[in-house]
């Protein structure tokens, strides 16, 4: 999981351009990442919200992936990130790790999430798998239920070659 010491390799793919134009403004300074992984060890500690860097290696890591928004029967997954020219099994395999970690550690029954209207191959990504309950100018809402899920982590496993 995230710990402060990660605030650098996170504000790197946050203020990294060709990334940062689909994601909220983080600040102008690295000590707001700090400060944001701080309070995040909060909510972590009380079990309502995991963030995690990925890579192929330990030491060699190539995004993050957040869970947050837990409630009784869902969760939100976001803070999706990837550092461009990463493994091309860099995004299915970290969804499929944040889809089994909602809905088989965490026992939920919905995945519920928003991606930028703008993120054209996001959007794409997700209409694969996911259903969409509703937009707005900006965003579109999307929800993936236990049977979706199954399919894509069936999907999923097929392409990184689990199964």
């Amino acid at each position: 999981m995230v710990e402060e010491t990660d605030a650098e390799f996170i504000w790197d793919l946050r203020t990294n351009p060709e990334l940062a134009r689909h994601l909220s403004p983080i600040g102008d300074h690295i000590d707001n990442q700090r400060t944001w992984i701080r309070n995040y060890k909060t909510r972590e500690a009380k079990r309502v919200e995991y963030y995690f860097i990925f890579g192929p290696k330990e030491t060699d890591p190539c995004g993050v992936i957040r869970l947050y928004n837990i409630t009784a029967d869902a969760f939100t997954c976001g803070s999706w990130l990837i550092r461009p020219r990463s493994d091309e099994f860099a995004a299915p395999g970290s969804d499929l790790f944040a889809m089994i970690l909602g809905f088989e550690t965490l026992n939920k029954q919905r995945c519920i999430f928003d991606t930028r209207k703008a993120n054209k191959k996001v959007v794409r990504y997700h209409r694969i798998f996911a259903k969409q309950t509703h937009e707005d100018r900006e965003n579109y809402y999307f929800e993936i239920d236990w049977a979706h899920y199954q399919y894509k982590k069936h999907f999923l496993s097929k392409i990184l070659g689990i199964i």
